[in-house]
């Protein structure tokens, strides 16, 4: 199985110009806590989560300032096996999807949950994740 066959697709996106209050808006419709940032192309310039908007005081400002840039991703040809371990190893939630540097979907330890075939797995990466930054520090 491919990141393909589980990845969420129909993602939306801002602009790096965009208010941090688009993508506000956008989290709050979709019922999502991270948004792709992607120029006119669709290429994936880097993510922004509730988080940053919070921590990083990003609601009245261009998504720009507060946008992370370097960001894991996978691709959509990718074992689903391997890009379950890059949650575990970078101790993230959320995965972009791209082919060549365009983005084409989302993938999130969710979308894991959903097939059964990774139940003892999905335990095993949401300990790793809860517990990240304690390997980091």
């Amino acid at each position: 199985m491919v990141v393909k066959d589980l990845m969420s697709t129909g993602i939306r996106a801002v602009r790096p110009e965009d208010p941090g209050e688009t993508a506000a808006e956008i989290m709050r419709a979709e019922d999502v806590g991270i948004v792709p940032v992607c120029d006119a192309q669709n290429h994936l310039l880097g993510i922004l989560t509730d988080r940053d908007l919070i921590v990083r005081r990003g609601l009245s400002r261009p998504v720009s300032e507060t946008m992370t840039c370097d960001v894991r991703t996978v691709s959509s040809r990718m074992d689903i096996h391997d890009a379950a371990l890059l949650f575990s190893k970078y101790g993230i939630r959320r995965l972009p999807v791209v082919d060549g540097d365009k983005l084409v979907g989302m993938l999130s330890l969710k979308d894991l949950a959903r097939k059964k075939i990774f139940t003892a797995e999905i335990g095993h990466i949401v300990y790793h994740v809860s517990n990240y930054e304690q390997k980091v520090h």
